[in-house]
């Protein structure tokens, strides 16, 4: 066998899938004589939803059926007269070309030298005029290699190869960066979406390539590997992204499972020899484990990626994702009608998650959520569902200040405030110790606001009673699912409730589901009201805690906050020794553990 037919009989297994054999027939079945469908607009345009691609995906489908191969040719011959375009250019230039290309790999013996090369020139015409960057470079190249093998042309397939190669370098543009962080549409941390479609089209095409003249370097292997151990997997919390990872994919309802995407990378680059295999076979445990509800299992430590102001803190049994922007990152985007409601996913965002199962707390909540109250933020109570609309797509954060540390096992985050949304001024950080979390806050100024400024350390999917004290009325401490809350300052005012919500995921994407949902959810955090002058709080955050611990841990919390200001910020924990600081000065902000 040579090495295209190696390489195309790769593909082929790994693109046949398990076509269902009724659903073909029924394709099969209702499509009409010129190869179209009649349940299909074809004159849909629709930047958002681009309904005629549903043609070509079932085209594929016929393809990975043996038995409709020629009614899977018939759609791909009327798709190419047809000529249709959508307003939106990666339909176009990648999404339609690139289920065409699959179909033909899976045909290919069933064309001829002619037929094929017609087919060559259309997937050749499909590329745009502009040179893209990260994954959707990716994606382009993976169209010429589909060409290349289609034509038997070794020169495509090498210049393919050679142009996804240049992805696989660390980068301070669109990419991996040095710190195994991903940025897409500018210096946004993306990690779910672009990330990991990045993953699993590297992975099919290294390991597609392999023993052939056209492999991926050692190099090449080795930075993916790296990406999704050291970078990929600590996003992945359960089987799902963190969703502020996720950019605007986090309105689409069924882009919040990792696995689909992240274990078939994982199974190619084992089947391709790359390196750290026993890592890469736990990693695939872990996210199979977490499909199937088993115990928790992943790494432990502390990371801080400076690319991306993000800090991720893991525990055996629980774990905390910060993230934030800087005048040096982009905080999210809103595009094609998604993420309507996204504006603060970047202003400090702290998603505790108890556990790894597939339900974190977050995901079923996420269309039920205020967007004013995300986990961890500092923000203006603006009632008005318009005040939530992200800020313009290529905008930065508001100030340099911003900085996180971690020496693998304790970690900080800190965050200044000014100018955000309307906000003078305030730091917020975050101190992360062994069992226990510390978020604080300071000098936190908002002359403008003419609505109260609400920190809310946590708002997620109620999970049983709540219960708190010593005061129901103005509580020091709350209990809620399995994590608690206590109030380190007896003058700081912490508020807690239940609340039953409605929503729909339409509320947050324009191509949502419309589905009224409904359910309890519970928030907490403290309530600095209108114009905050100088306003702080101070929590002490106890995941995997029961009541009786919550309750304890207020009389002797176990630490000490040794100063909350505008320029210095400290905790000691009283059972390692350790103190953690972040002082904030006129020559930047200075992170340190003591000893």
């Amino acid at each position: 066998m040579d090495d295209l037919e190696a390489i195309r009989a790769r593909l082929r297994r790994e693109l046949g899938g398990t076509s269902d054999p009724t659903e073909a027939r029924r394709l099969a079945h209702d499509m009409a004589a010129d190869g179209t469908w009649p349940d299909i607009d074809y004159k849909d345009r629709d930047g958002m939803a681009f309904r005629p691609l549903e043609h070509v995906a079932r085209a594929l489908r016929l393809a990975q059926s043996g038995e409709h191969r020629p009614e899977s040719l018939t759609a791909l011959d009327a798709w190419r007269r047809c000529a249709l375009r959508s307003d939106n250019w990666w339909y176009n230039e990648i999404g339609a070309p690139q289920l065409v290309g699959d179909a033909l790999l899976l045909l290919a013996d069933e064309l001829d030298t002619q037929q094929r090369a017609q087919w060559g020139r259309w997937l050749a015409d499909c590329a745009g005029p502009v040179e893209l960057t990260g994954q959707n470079l990716v994606w382009a190249q993976g169209i010429v290699l589909r060409h290349g093998l289609l034509v038997e042309d070794g020169g495509l397939i090498s210049s393919a190869v050679a142009r996804m190669s240049t992805v696989l370098r660390v980068t301070d543009d669109e990419g991996i960066q040095d710190d195994l962080s991903f940025h897409q549409h500018g210096a946004q941390l993306y990690s779910g979406g672009y990330g990991s479609a990045l993953a699993a089209d590297l992975a099919l095409w290294i390991y597609a390539v392999r023993d052939t003249p056209w492999a991926f370097g050692t190099h090449d292997v080795r930075l993916l590997t790296d990406f999704l151990l050291d970078g990929q997997q600590w996003a992945v919390h359960g089987d799902g992204f963190d969703f502020t990872t996720m950019g605007r994919n986090i309105t689409r309802a069924d882009a919040h499972h990792a696995a689909g995407e992240l274990r078939p990378a994982i199974r190619r680059l084992l089947a391709a020899g790359a390196p750290r295999q026993d890592e890469l076979a736990a990693f695939d445990a872990r996210l199979a484990g977490a499909k199937s509800g088993l115990p928790p299992a992943g790494p432990v430590g502390c990371r801080y990626y400076p690319r991306s102001d993000y800090l991720v803190h893991r525990r055996p049994a629980w774990s905390l994702s910060v993230r934030m922007s800087s005048a040096r990152t982009a905080p999210t985007e809103s595009m094609n009608g998604e993420n309507l409601r996204g504006r603060h996913l970047g202003d400090g965002v702290a998603a505790i998650r108890v556990g790894d199962n597939p339900e974190d707390g977050y995901r079923a909540v996420i269309p039920l959520w205020d967007w004013a109250r995300l986990p961890g933020i500092t923000a203006e109570q603006v009632r008005d569902p318009a005040a939530l609309f992200p800020r313009p797509n290529d905008q930065h954060g508001s100030c340099d200040d911003v900085s996180g540390w971690s020496d693998g096992r304790h970690g900080i985050a800190v965050m200044r405030l000014e100018g955000t949304d309307g906000i003078a001024d305030g730091w917020k950080a975050w101190f992360c110790f062994d069992d226990l979390l510390v978020a604080l806050g300071a000098g936190i100024t908002a002359p403008s606001a003419a609505h109260p400024v609400l920190t809310t350390i946590d708002q997620r999917l109620g999970e049983g009673p709540m219960t708190a004290g010593p005061d129901l009325g103005r509580p020091r401490y709350v209990h809620h699912g399995r994590i608690g809350y206590v109030a380190l300052a007896d003058h700081e005012r912490m508020s807690a409730w239940m609340e039953r919500r409605t929503g729909s995921w339409s509320d947050v994407t324009k191509t949502g589901s419309t589905e009224p949902l409904s359910g309890e959810v519970f928030s907490i955090g403290f309530n600095h009201g209108p114009q905050p002058d100088g306003a702080s709080y101070a929590c002490l955050i106890l995941p995997g805690a029961d009541r009786e611990t919550t309750a304890e841990r207020f009389l002797a919390p176990g630490l000490t906050v040794v100063s909350n200001t505008a320029e210095l910020q400290s905790v000691h924990c009283l059972r390692s020794g350790v103190t953690l600081t972040a002082r904030h000065g006129a020559d930047g902000i200075a992170l340190t553990r003591e000893p």
